[in-house]
Parts: C-alpha cells; sequence; structure tokens
C-alpha cells in the first residue's frame, strides 16, 4: 500500500468577480467556529465601524464545525449580501 494514496479529482472554482466599492453595500463577516474566529470577526466589525461607516457589516457564526458547510447561512449572504469576508482566527 502506498501511505501517499490517490487524492480525488477535483474542479477548481474561480473566485467571484470584484466589483468597484463596498460603500453602501452589506458585507458579512463570518466565524468558521474555529479557534478565536469570533474575535477576529469582532475586531474586523470595529474597523468597518471606524473607517467604512458606509458599509453595513453583519456577523455570523457558521453552524457545525469549521469543515462543514451551512447552506442556510450561505444562501442568506447570497440574497442579502453584496460580499463576505469567511475566516478562521489565530
Amino acid at each position: 500500500m502506498n501511505p501517499v494514496g490517490y487524492p480525488p479529482k477535483i474542479i477548481q472554482l474561480g473566485m467571484a468577480p470584484r466589483f468597484g466599492s463596498i460603500d453602501g453595500q452589506t458585507l458579512y463577516l463570518v466565524d468558521c467556529r474555529f479557534d478565536d474566529g469570533d474575535i477576529l470577526m469582532q475586531q474586523m466589525n470595529s474597523w468597518f465601524t471606524d473607517n467604512m461607516p458606509s458599509v453595513k457589516t453583519e456577523i455570523r457564526s457558521k453552524s457545525g464545525v469549521y469543515t462543514e458547510r451551512d447552506e442556510q447561512l450561505y444562501e442568506e449572504i447570497r440574497t442579502k449580501g453584496s460580499a463576505a469576508i469567511v475566516g478562521v482566527g489565530h
């Protein structure tokens, strides 16, 4: 047996296109529920409040553990948000 194994084939997805400005837009700050991610998102929220007050921020924590998708949250971001920062702590 080869301990390296054979990784599954993947289909690489591109990043979303950038838009000109987030002024007046809703930005979701998403905690992945990894160590101290909530603290990072709170600090980012404070930065936006102080430096870009026209940007509306919404802090959310995904449900479940960080390795699982949260389709309900992602749908909320798609329908109500303009952009999202999804991050982990440390």
